[in-house]
């Protein structure tokens, strides 16, 4: 099973993640800013990181790009409500700092599981492990 860790201020969305994952066997970490998914990220194993990218002090990009620079392979998938005229060019530019994927809040809790289980199925498969 996976190391799934949730990087958002919002304590909601953290809610709906948990609810995402209840049943799934995976063990959910969560953060409430960057900072924390970072230090997280430094003493813990983490397979996928689902983050927030309109967070206090350090963003979902910032975390994004310092998670990039390490060595730990790590899939991440962005999410942003932002503001309407942001949300898009947020998530774009999400992409290019390097998330493999990116979800629009507000969404369903299958719709994040399915996502993060792509990213999962995808990062056995580099590894050369079946999917399954």
């Amino acid at each position: 099973m996976a190391v799934i860790l949730i990087c958002d201020d919002d304590e909601l969305y953290r809610e709906i993640a948990a609810a995402a994952f209840n049943d799934s066997g995976h063990t959910i970490l969560f953060a409430t800013n960057g900072d924390e998914a970072l230090a997280t990220i430094a003493d813990d194993p983490v397979d996928v990181l689902v983050t927030d990218l309109v967070m206090p002090g350090k963003d979902g990009l910032e975390v994004i790009k310092d998670v990039r620079r390490g060595t730990k392979p790590i899939s991440v998938l962005a999410m942003t409500a932002g503001l309407a005229s942001l949300k898009d060019p947020l998530l774009i530019a999400a992409s290019a700092f390097g998330a493999d994927d990116v979800i629009q809040k507000p969404f369903r809790p299958i719709a994040l599981r399915q996502k993060v289980d792509a990213l999962l199925a995808v990062a056995a498969l580099k590894r050369g492990e079946s999917a399954a």
